[in-house]
């Protein structure tokens, strides 16, 4: 294992600024572990056992880090995204059994639904236009969250969302990179009283619409009901006010983000591979030959699904994890000091020289279902793994498989021959620049 390796301080610091990605030396993405002397003092961990050996075998012992509590808390308080201890498990405990299998197929209508609305925009516009999927992609996606979360309650949030996003986005990068290098919360950075602005409207806007809910019941079967009235199965308690402003901003902006950015990559990739497209709408038609992708076919979609996984590989919705050594510990003969930033660089994993065959090349078959049975659990990984594995992944795969298998069906996405779009950290992956994608309704064009 070679030595430690000190960091350009500096020039880190603009990196990260401009794009956290650009901050993970290329060792990384070779060695099963990296460690830089720091400040701050930082492990990449990407080795699949290594990384079990984090999230699963000595958890306890690495902990999430306070870096994401102090940049996301102001947002989403002490949620289930950003909570620990006893206070994460009993939260999840709640909220657990909405998320199962059988809860979620059946919200597949919405998830269409959310899907058509884009198509129905594009219709509207002269063939072959070009379009900002991405932004579409958001649209869509908050489409089918606020329906199923807060159906006739979503307006005025999606509108506060939208108002404050980019303003959010902008200071993200500065408050990671303070929190990163343990500067003081008071100093100024620039962004800060935006991001606290949009962060204190936001829970605003929920904590009002909780208690219209409180106020005015009624016999709805949407999630945010079934939230409200979720108990703990060992205390019998509910969640208390602030906890439900905390975990309803966590889905809603957890859940469409992600989606989103994962149909937006898929669409790029489907628009670069032809003979994907052309396998993945043969088997839309064989599957759902007429009326609209219900959830009796999610699991039938099997070559969409083996498209999704290999998007999410090269452009997965999360890009890094972190976590801290709540001890002296020893990773693959290296000792890692109480304290020490372990860092779990989804991305670089998903492209790891050592991992994957020309992991750098679109390639589905990989996730062909022989194949996929093959690879460890923690080389591929884009809702995470261990305890903290994404509690809303099996929502995120059927969604996504709904969206995708219906926009398919529909529209032929061109991407322009420009220069590939250059993936960004953002809390999520996000193409900079945006997503232009070339979108032909296929009514236009037979099908």
């Amino acid at each position: 294992m070679p030595p430690p390796k000190p960091l350009n301080l500096p020039q880190s610091f603009i990196k990260f600024l401009r794009n956290p990605l650009l901050t993970i030396p290329e060792s990384v993405y070779h060695e099963p572990l990296a460690a830089l002397r720091g400040p701050p003092a930082i492990v990449w961990v990407t080795d699949p056992a290594l990384v079990k050996i984090v999230l699963v075998d000595h958890c306890d012992d690495f902990p999430q880090d306070p870096l994401l509590r102090r940049v996301l808390g102001g947002l989403f308080g002490n949620g289930i995204l950003t909570s620990e201890g006893q206070d994460w498990r009993w939260q999840h405990q709640i909220v657990a059994p909405l998320f199962r299998h059988g809860e979620i197929v059946r919200y597949a209508p919405a998830m269409v639904a959310g899907a058509e609305s884009a198509i129905k925009a594009w219709s509207a516009a002269p063939p072959g236009s070009t379009h900002a999927i991405d932004a579409d992609m958001l649209r869509a996606t908050y489409h089918v969250i606020s329906n199923i979360f807060l159906p006739g309650g979503g307006a005025l949030i999606g509108e506060t969302m939208k108002r404050g996003t980019a303003d959010y986005v902008e200071g993200i990068s500065w408050s990671t990179a303070y929190a990163v290098l343990s500067l003081p919360v008071w100093l100024p950075r620039p962004g800060r009283r935006r991001m606290r602005y949009w962060e204190t409207r936001l829970r605003a806007v929920v904590a009002d619409m909780i208690h219209a809910h409180h106020t005015s019941p009624d016999d709805r079967n949407d999630l945010l009901t079934l939230l409200l009235g979720a108990v703990d199965a060992e205390t019998s308690q509910t969640m208390p006010e602030e906890r439900l402003v905390d975990n309803v901003l966590t889905f809603l902006l957890a859940g469409h983000h992600t989606i989103a950015m994962t149909l937006t990559w898929t669409l790029y990739l489907l628009s670069r591979a032809p003979e994907w497209e052309a396998r993945v709408l043969e088997e839309i038609r064989q599957v759902v030959p007429s009326g609209p992708v219900t959830g009796e076919h999610i699991d039938k979609l099997v070559t969409v699904q083996q498209v999704l996984k290999e998007s999410m590989r090269l452009y997965p919705p999360l890009p890094v994890m972190t976590r801290y050594s709540a001890k002296d510990a020893e990773l693959a003969s290296e000792h890692i000091r109480a304290g020490t930033l372990v860092g779990l660089p989804i991305y670089v994993i998903h492209r790891h020289r050592k991992l994957w065959d020309d992991p750098d090349r679109f390639d589905p078959s990989r996730f062909a279902p022989e194949r996929e049975a093959s690879y460890s659990r923690y080389q591929f990984m884009p809702f995470g793994a261990g305890p903290r594995i994404c509690i809303g992944a099996a929502f995120a795969l059927i969604e996504a498989t709904a969206m995708l298998a219906t926009l398919v069906r529909a529209a032929r996405f061109e991407s322009t021959p420009v220069q590939e779009p250059m993936p960004v950290w953002r809390v999520v992956l996000l193409p900079k620049d945006g997503m232009p994608l070339q979108v032909t309704i296929r009514d236009r064009v037979g099908r």
